[in-house]
């Protein structure tokens, strides 16, 4: 799993012909630092304790960028959007939890020569896909009594 660099991330947005600006580039550098799924307003909320003074919308508009050009994945939430620093080669399911917002990927579900997902394989291959590089994500409430209770 390879996580992009600021200048990978910075030439996708120059192949994609948008220009780098300060707004764009601070907050790059914060999704950059995420570990976790994070909302607009959460990456809001860490700009504003960086100092940095940019308008909800600013952060709403970089991040659909984001997502445009590959940097960030958006999430399925019953709430409002949420987002997770994309990983390259990082192909198979992903299991994000409702509750506790935990992404969790499921073992043995590479499209790439996994048996059991044969059929989706040669489907997507068919239609000109390179079904190594598909992202599978699920979303669904867990059953732990800790995550029920919001405690992740």
């Amino acid at each position: 799993m390879a996580t992009l660099t600021f200048e990978q991330a910075a030439e996708r947005f120059h192949q994609a012909g948008m220009r780098m600006t300060k707004a764009r580039e601070s907050l790059l550098k914060l999704v950059l630092e995420s570990s976790d799924p994070f909302s607009v307003k959460t990456l809001h909320e860490r700009a504003d304790s960086a100092g940095l003074d940019m308008h909800l919308a600013t952060v709403h508009r970089n991040l659909a960028e984001f997502v445009e050009v590959g940097i960030v994945d958006k999430l399925p939430s019953e709430d409002n959007n949420l987002f997770s620093l994309h990983v390259e080669n990082e192909a198979g399911a992903h299991v994000f939890c409702l509750d506790c917002r935990n992404l969790v990927p499921l073992a043995g579900t590479t499209f790439n020569n996994g048996e059991q997902l044969h059929a989706l394989t040669e489907a997507l291959m068919q239609r000109g896909f390179d079904a190594s590089t598909v992202r599978l994500m699920l979303a669904a409430h867990c059953k732990t009594q800790s995550c029920a209770k919001g405690d992740g």
